[in-house]
């Protein structure tokens, strides 16, 4: 599949293969970029400015919509695609799709709050002297070219995260898909393009992540990287890098979301919020929920509730219907799993429920394990990105606190009980940068702002929010006489 660079279409006798998870069959090959295209790619945003910015906000905000309404008369046909290079479930990636196009919709929406400005009678500070005379304006105006990292898990919303809020501001985006999930946001940007943004508006390079990351960070005609991927990249290679060049960063960086289950919770309820919060596409997912915190009270008919919910999962086929949960997105992926139960079980873990897998294909079974609370296991302090279900039991709130805080992470969080007072207790003491009062951690809305504390994120993600912290910040001032 070739890729958009400027206005041409791009491809290369050096190709890597996208490969069905679900299959291990070649779905398609994307060209391997050499460094010099990458450059052209920068060149083409950089030079797509101009007649980007001179278009009005309303005529952008218009393409927007057309865009949307061209994803959803494409939904099967990307969502097939979603399905056979990431291996979600058909039924899942359908919705992605539909969401995407909302996101484009909000943006076309949202960009009129974002660039309004403020008009300021500057007569009303006494300091410095004269203001009786002046005036001035606050108004935002776009960075320039944005570079944009997306993981493999949400290729299309978070795509969509990135692209839509850079366009209705103003910038341009040269854009790096993950290597196993490139598919589906070339389409996407082929999209864009047709539906009459100029070429070099948006630009996908493919190729060796390392050599492309660290072209983004040094080119000087990037203005910002906004990345979603592991906090070890984010933090570790690129920001370091990209502040001392003066470059804007916009991360969001993974998570180890806590679902806390109280005595007094409805355990049909948390049961199946925690069985859909984890085993959602395999949970791969930043905020999936990925330990289960129960209080000992709880712990018998929660946990009859929650191997009874997890039961009726199905494993197969991703273009299956009814399939529920499908492959890892890699043979890697699957070792990573067999290393955090093997890890687990030799910390003293108890499996207590566990489904079988189709043979072929990346799949992991998966698992509901039963940890102490004061184990050492790496399934409680790292980000496991799979189908694993830590669970810990605990003897009173502030334990729960404890054990939810344990981590290098502060993305999502839940906590399930019927007392209103006692849930915003602990939740304002639950260092995540969202909190689910009885329902999952597996939601987000796009209109938020969406991120974490510690090791989660730089910023917040969110489409208002986003087109914020791609705009810069310009106060004029006139002296009227």
């Amino acid at each position: 599949m070739k890729v958009p660079i400027g206005p041409l279409w791009v491809d290369s006798d050096d190709r890597s293969p996208v490969v069905n998870p679900a299959t291990e069959e070649v779905v398609d090959y994307v060209p391997n970029l050499p460094i010099d295209v990458v450059r052209q790619a920068i060149d083409a945003a950089h030079d797509a400015l101009e007649a980007l910015q001179s278009m009005t906000i309303a005529r952008r905000s218009r393409l927007l919509l057309k865009v949307a309404e061209m994803i959803r008369q494409s939904q099967e046909d990307l969502a097939k695609t979603m399905s056979m290079e990431i291996g979600r479930p058909i039924k899942s990636a359908r919705l992605e799709i539909e969401r995407t196009a909302m996101i484009f919709e909000l943006a076309a929406s949202e960009v009129r709050r974002a660039l309004t400005g403020e008009f300021v009678p500057l007569e009303m500070y006494e300091w410095p002297a004269g203001n009786e005379g002046r005036i001035a304006i606050v108004k935002r105006e776009p960075l320039g070219v944005v570079a944009s990292i997306t993981p493999f898990n949400f290729p299309a919303a978070s795509f969509a995260h990135k692209v839509a809020p850079a366009l209705a501001v103003g910038n341009a985006v040269v854009h790096k898909p993950a290597p196993n999930a490139p598919l589906t946001q070339i389409k996407l940007a082929e999209i864009i393009l047709k539906a009459g943004f100029p070429p070099g508006s948006v630009n996908v390079v493919t190729g060796d992540p390392v050599k492309i990351g660290e072209e983004f960070v040094t080119n000087d005609k990037v203005a910002m990287i906004t990345f979603t991927g592991s906090d070890r990249t984010g933090l570790g290679v690129i920001a370091p890098k990209a502040v001392a060049r003066g470059k804007r960063l916009l991360m969001e960086l993974g998570g180890s979301d806590a679902v806390i289950v109280l005595e007094d919770a409805d355990m049909k309820k948390a049961a199946r919020a925690a069985v859909v919060g984890r085993f959602d596409y395999s949970g791969q997912y930043c905020n999936a929920a990925k330990r289960l915190i129960v209080r000992r009270e709880a712990l018998d008919e929660f946990a009859k509730a929650l191997i009874d919910e997890f039961n009726k999962l199905k494993v197969g086929d991703p273009l299956d219907e009814s399939t529920d949960i499908g492959p890892l997105i890699s043979a890697e992926a699957v070792s990573s799993m067999r290393a955090f139960l093997e890890d687990a079980l030799s910390k003293g873990g108890e499996i207590l429920a566990r489904l079988e897998v189709p043979r072929r294909g990346f799949y992991f079974p998966p698992t509901i394990v039963k940890l102490r609370a004061d184990s050492k296991a790496r399934a409680l302090r790292e980000e496991v990105f799979g189908p694993i279900l830590p669970l810990v039991v605990v003897d009173s709130d502030e334990e729960a606190v404890e054990a939810a805080n344990a981590t290098d992470y502060g993305l999502d969080a839940s906590i399930f009980t019927r007392d209103f007072s006692r849930a915003y207790k602990l939740a304002s003491r639950i260092k995540a940068g969202t909190v689910m009062i009885n329902d999952t951690t597996r939601l987000r809305w796009d209109a938020l702002p969406f991120g974490g504390f510690k090791r989660s994120a730089i910023g917040r993600e969110g489409v208002y929010h986003t087109m914020l912290a791609m705009t810069e910040i310009k106060v004029l001032v006139w002296r009227l006489d």
